[in-house]
């Protein structure tokens, strides 16, 4: 399979799916009428590297991506053990478990965000705004592409998506998200970005026999606006689920778009 070892038979990984998203389905009320694409019959699976994160790390991270001072003081939440890094505009916060962070500007008091999308940049301005930010900032990773905006406002600014890909595929969970505010300024700055290597190649389900799971109620994860997901498959792709907390591995998953009679994608 390449210059990569195959994962021998009888080894196993932990399903991506156990990460706080394995659902027990009902058998779902799925329907495609398309013909299913010809997949390969063996993927990459991706190792996560995994980070050192100190406090010197979390402070340097802040100051290099945006500029706060490496003398505020640095606290953690309980529980979680989230890193907090708090100035008088802003709020920077760190996940330990996965390296992720965002950054928020904070609302001033007497102040109010409207939720008039005219009152914003356009779609245009708002996607040359955040690239351009994360270029100036050395946010910008390879891999990276451009995804969608928000068409409503929320908290105050236009949400404009950037994902990644890995090894020729779009991922799933991950990516940058810039929130551009009424006047171009940034009002929140997301990043789910993990350091991956190659791994192994493992053998993966067809289309058709992953969307036969699909409906029997087979782990899935499922955004659905009603207990018993039903809806009409538009298209079937291949991604990475870029894993969220305690998974050591970015494996292939099949990624289903749908309709419903309450959504439209």
């Amino acid at each position: 399979q390449g210059p990569y070892p195959a994962l021998p038979p009888g080894e196993k990984i932990v399903d991506t799916l156990s990460d706080a998203l394995e659902h027990s389905w009902i058998k779902a009320d799925f329907k495609y009428d398309g013909p299913f694409q010809k997949n390969p019959s063996w993927m990459l699976v991706y190792k996560i590297v995994p980070q050192n994160i100190t406090d010197d790390y979390v402070k340097g991270l802040a100051e290099k991506h945006f500029g706060i001072p490496q003398e505020i003081p640095l606290s953690r939440s309980r529980g979680l053990g989230l890193y907090w890094l708090e100035t008088p505009t802003h709020l920077f916060e760190l996940d330990p478990r996965t390296g992720f962070f965002n950054i928020v500007k904070l609302k001033e008091n007497g102040t109010s965000y409207s939720k008039n999308r005219q009152d914003y940049p356009s779609d245009e301005e708002c996607k040359k705004i955040a690239s351009d930010f994360i270029k100036s900032r050395g946010l910008f990773e390879e891999g990276m592409y451009f995804s969608r905006i928000s068409s409503k406002p929320s908290l105050g600014g236009i949400s404009v998506r950037f994902g990644r890909i890995i090894n020729g595929y779009k991922t799933w969970n991950g990516g940058i998200s810039v929130s551009v505010g009424k006047n171009g300024e940034i009002m929140k700055v997301s990043k789910k970005w993990r350091e991956v290597v190659p791994w192994k190649m493992a053998p993966i389900k067809t289309a058709e026999q992953a969307f036969k799971e699909l409906k029997e109620g087979k782990n899935a994860f499922v955004m659905a606006f009603h207990p018993k997901p039903k809806g009409k498959v538009k298209d079937i792709t291949l991604r990475y689920n870029n894993a969220k907390i305690f998974l050591e591995y970015v494996q292939p998953v099949y990624y289903f778009r749908y309709e419903t009679p309450y959504s439209p994608s």
